[in-house]
This record gives structure tokens, sequence and C-alpha cells, in this order.
């Protein structure tokens, strides 16, 4: 049996539903389900098979949507500088909240209650479980579907994600506290109710996630490459981003893509890439080795392999063995990056490559460091890494004006 695991982790849940999105389309259904917080919340969702409808929710989100509070901080918050008047809306919110004893997550049970369908869960020949803490009771609960009091899922289902800035408020006479304080990511609990194959989506959240190790379980990891944004950052604008790196990334697993911020069909055999950095030339290696400040007398082929491309694996903060390939892939991602192409589409390496040259010849290159007499200018530079590995893209792009891969 398959099962499907969803981590914790307040606004980043819209990775998920990304996710959601991928999976529908490539077919993979689940046999079970479970998730913590946020990851329980989605996972009740998918279980009544409503992707519309959660799609929806997530795609209109703001902080009103799932709590009480007054929405012109998060806008005050993000501004550069903070007003005089923007501190006295501030201090008036923030005594609200002490005066109530924490923030109410009133819009957030009124939610779950108006999308949750605890017949449809109930009736699904699907496991479901979730976890949250009982505070009163001092002890973790792992709650399946069955374990629940009639007509009380949606109120266990806000018990697993009750942060604790969130105003307390009793299910049974007791305190329950979010399911992330004891497992973030409860794959354990399908593989107790028979799934052996679990594909876990992580929102890499600060929640504890409990080690499983079973020597018949298959756990596929689906995990975003950049920041997902804070678990409390209900916005718009972040929760769509989110929802399409969940789907790539997603489809990134399941279709074998290459790539780390982009999604790449082919992967470039170690032969060419040695190639391509052989055919740099003697002046941009030259180049690139004083950008890095290594001082040799070594050949220009020698100092490409030994020395430069290290210090590239060094910037692009790949592993130390990574292949001539992955260190050429990067790169090139690198120089999409440089050139703001869009990262969200299926490319092969060509067709990036293209894409590159293109808005490269319909743009002018900056200047970039003058490679003599600039002390200060250097040592600036080499306290900024993304800095230096932007001149070192700059670099070899002004090296390889085609940037011929095969030929």
């Amino acid at each position: 049996m398959l099962g499907l695991t969803l981590e914790g982790g307040g606004a980043k849940g819209s990775y998920q539903i990304g996710a959601w999105k991928a999976f529908k389309e490539l077919g993979i259904d689940f046999d079970g389900i479970s998730g913590t917080s946020v990851g329980a919340l989605n996972g009740a969702m998918m279980l009544q098979e409503d992707f519309d409808l959660a799609h929806e929710l997530w795609y209109n989100m703001t902080p009103t949507t799932i709590m009480d509070i007054d929405e012109r901080i998060y806008e005050m918050f993000g501004e550069s500088e903070v007003s005089s008047g923007s501190l006295g809306v501030i201090y008036e919110e923030v005594k609200r909240i002490i005066k109530g004893q924490g923030i109410d997550p009133k819009p957030l049970r009124h939610l779950v209650r108006q999308y949750v369908n605890e017949e449809v869960i109930r009736k699904s020949p699907k496991h479901f479980g979730f976890v949250t803490v009982c505070l009163t009771d001092r002890k973790p609960l792992e709650i399946y579907k069955e374990d629940v009091p009639d007509g009380k899922m949606a109120d266990y289902l806000v018990a697993s994600s009750y942060l604790p800035i969130f105003k307390s408020k009793k299910l049974d006479g007791k305190v329950f506290l979010d399911g992330g304080f004891y497992n973030n990511l409860p794959i354990e609990m399908l593989y107790k109710k028979g799934c052996k194959k679990v594909i876990a989506v992580r929102l890499l959240s600060k929640g504890r996630v409990k080690k499983v190790e079973y020597e018949d379980l298959e756990i596929t990891y689906i995990s975003p490459n950049q920041p997902l944004g804070g678990i409390m950052a209900f916005t718009k604008d972040l929760a769509r981003h989110n929802m399409t790196l969940g789907y790539f990334d997603t489809l990134r697993v399941f279709k074998n893509l290459n790539g780390s911020t982009y999604y790449i069909q082919d992967r470039i055999q170690d032969s060419v890439a040695l190639k391509f950095f052989m055919g740099l030339g003697e002046e941009c290696i030259n180049k690139l080795g004083s950008l890095f400040n290594l001082t040799t007398t070594l050949p220009a082929n020698r100092l490409m392999v030994e020395e430069v491309i290290p210090k590239l694996i060094a910037l692009m903060g790949l592993d130390k063995n990574a292949t001539y390939g992955e260190v050429l892939t990067s790169i090139i991602e690198n120089m999409a990056a440089y050139h703001n192409i869009e990262p969200f589409k299926i490319y092969d390496t060509e067709t990036l490559l293209e894409e590159i040259t293109y808005i490269k010849s319909c743009s002018n290159e900056e200047k970039g460091v003058e490679m003599g007499n600039y002390i200060i200018k250097d040592l600036l530079l080499r306290l900024d890494k993304e800095k230096l590995l932007k001149e070192a893209i700059r670099i070899i792009l002004m090296s390889n004006q085609k940037l011929v891969i095969y030929n």
C-alpha cells in the first residue's frame, strides 16, 4: 500500500497543494494519508478529494483567513521603515493580543468547520491519521479517524494546529497544542496501517521529526530547495509561489528531472562538461583564477580542474564530490538566474542555453569588477559569496559568447 505524509508548517502548507496537483496529473493515488498541523488539514481535504476548494482557499490566502489579527501589521513589518503611526497600531494590537492571552484563531476554527466534511472522511476507504499534543494530560496523541469522537473531526484537526501563540480553547475539557511538538512528519502512523511505501512532503519546519527505521519501508521525499517563508506568513503572493514550487518539485522527483532551481529533462555527461570547461580558453581560466585569488603557476587546464572548479563547487553549495556534469548544470542554472529566466518550466539543456543566449544578446552585459588594481573592491567581493559567484558567471558568459555545449 502507498501512503502520503504531510509535514506541519503553518503558512508553508500551500506547497503541499502544489504537490497534490502534480499527484493528480501523474495519476498517483494513496491508500492512506497522515499529517500534522497544516499537513493534517490539507490531508483532510485530500481525503475528501476537494482539490478545487483547497486550491481556492490557498490561492486567496490572507492573515485574516486564519486568525483575528489586524492585517495592516503584516504590511507594516514588510516596510523598510516603521513610522510613528505604524508603531501606534502595532502597540495597540499587541495590547489586544496580550489582554486576550494570545491571537484568536477563531477564523481558522470557522474555516475548518466549513471545509471539513466529517461524513466523507469517515466513509473514505483510505486510512487517515494526525498528531496533536494534549497539554492537560501531558501526552502526545496519534489519532486515526476512527478514534475521533463523532462530530468532533474538525475540532481535533484544529487541535493539531494549535500554536502556542494562539488563544487557548478547551476541547472536551482539555487543552491541546500543535502536533509538531511531538512529531511533525508522522510516517510511522501509515506504516502501522500497512503502508510499506510512503511519499513524504516536507516543509522543512522547526517541529520535531521522529526517526523511522524499518527495513521494509520505502520513503520518497519531496522537499523545497528554497525557503517557503515563515509559518505565519499567510499572504497571497507567497502562497501562490509555494504552490507552483510544490508542483514542479513533485514533477522533479517523479519525472527524474535534473537541476536544483530549474527543471531540466536531460543530464550533461562528464565528458561533455569537461570539454566545455577546457574550451573556455586560457584567458578566461586565468581571469577566474585571479578572481578567486589563486596564486599558482599551474597551466590553464590543471588550474581549471584542480583549483577553479572546486572553488565553483564551494560557491554554489554543491557536494564536494559533484561530477563535472553536475557542476556545469549548476553553472547553467546560475546563468539562467543571472538573466532572470523563468524557472517554472520544464527545459532541456539546449533550450535553456538558447534562452540564456537570446536574452544575453539583447542586453548590455555589466562591466563587473575591474581585474587590475582593486584591493578594496577585491576584499569586499570576497566577503560576499553571491557577488563572487555572479562575477564568475559573468566572466564565463563573456568568454563563451554562443554558450556552445554540444557540437
